[in-house]
């Protein structure tokens, strides 16, 4: 009677999930954010099952640098409308540069003429922040938060170029907290889903953008433990880094950081954003708790959603 039983339960869904269910990922991953030192939010959907994981998902945070997704979309519609062009040039003036990383742009001689295509790549792979505001300066912030509208994602914004903090083009109340920019880990992931399906401008366009983010430099959370020596991982990710505009109560500005992806391995695809704000630790290696952390949530996702089945014990 119990076998039966059990069989007429799981015909009517009443039987609990197996230990790598999606319910139990999600309970795994509730207990890494519920120990982490700062805020976190995760969600994530197998692309093939429809399977989702969602942990603080429509908490609002900070992007930094994750927006320029946002930015790279709607130049890919202007190319689509004609009103750019991807050899259309722009020359670099020294009045162009944002910030002092080392990055590409801020060595390159003033004069220096890059094509919009140049600039996606910069923006994209390396961060390139002065690429960036040439990009945000053809497609403008208020086209950008538009088109996110459009799409479904109301809390995807930028408010400005970067590095002019409190000089905002659009939402100065919002700028004054959230920085550069502000989503969600449940609109972050829907966004990189939307590309991923082919559903942003179209499918030639969408693989195009898989393309530069896959040509991404920064490896240090969502990508980091994932076995590519083991398996073909096709992983397509843009990071943000930032410091919180306001203070805490105690006058202490911890860190923000972020990771959105799509993941491809040999058992199922994947899209998975993992955003924090708050953080602690400050440290600005590769150990910080919050890359950790998440590299640490990145493998479990993995590991229940595309990683190839274990062979059976003999």
């Amino acid at each position: 009677m119990r076998i039966v039983g059990t069989v007429l339960l799981g015909l009517l869904g009443l039987v609990p999930r197996a230990s790598g269910s999606s319910s139990d990922l999600e309970r795994r991953v509730r207990e890494e954010v519920s120990r982490f030192h700062g805020t976190m939010g995760v969600v994530a959907r197998n692309l093939d099952s429809g399977e989702r994981i969602a942990v603080n998902g429509d908490v609002r945070f900070p992007t930094a640098s994750l927006i320029k997704v946002a930015v790279m979309v709607e130049v890919f519609h202007c190319i689509a409308d004609g009103s750019l062009r991807r050899e259309q040039t722009v020359t670099l003036s020294e009045a162009d540069r944002a910030g002092d990383e080392t990055v590409p742009l801020n060595i390159l001689h003033a004069g220096t003429v890059l094509t919009v295509s140049d600039l996606l790549r910069l923006m994209i792979a390396w961060s390139d922040n002065t690429a960036t505001n040439l990009l945000v300066r053809l497609a403008g912030t208020e086209r950008i938060d538009r088109r996110m509208e459009s799409y479904g994602l109301p809390n995807t914004k930028i408010f400005r170029p970067t590095f002019r903090d409190g000089k905002a083009d659009v939402f100065p109340e919002l700028e004054h907290e959230f920085g550069l920019g502000m989503t969600t880990p449940a609109e972050a992931a829907r966004l990189f889903e939307l590309i991923a399906e082919g559903k942003v401008v179209g499918r030639a366009a969408s693989d195009e953008m898989l393309a530069i983010l896959a040509l991404q430099q920064d490896r240090a959370m969502i990508p980091r433990r994932l076995p590519f020596e083991r398996d073909r991982l096709f992983v397509a990710n843009k990071t943000g880094w930032d410091e919180e505009k306001l203070a805490d109560p105690q006058g202490f500005r911890g860190d923000v950081r972020a990771d959105a992806a799509y993941v491809k391995g040999p058992r199922g695809r994947y899209v998975l954003a993992i955003l924090t704000r708050r953080v602690k630790d400050k440290s600005p290696g590769v150990d910080s708790e919050a890359l950790v952390t998440g590299a640490r949530i990145s493998r479990m996702v993995y590991d229940s959603f595309a990683a190839p089945a274990a062979s059976p014990k003999r």
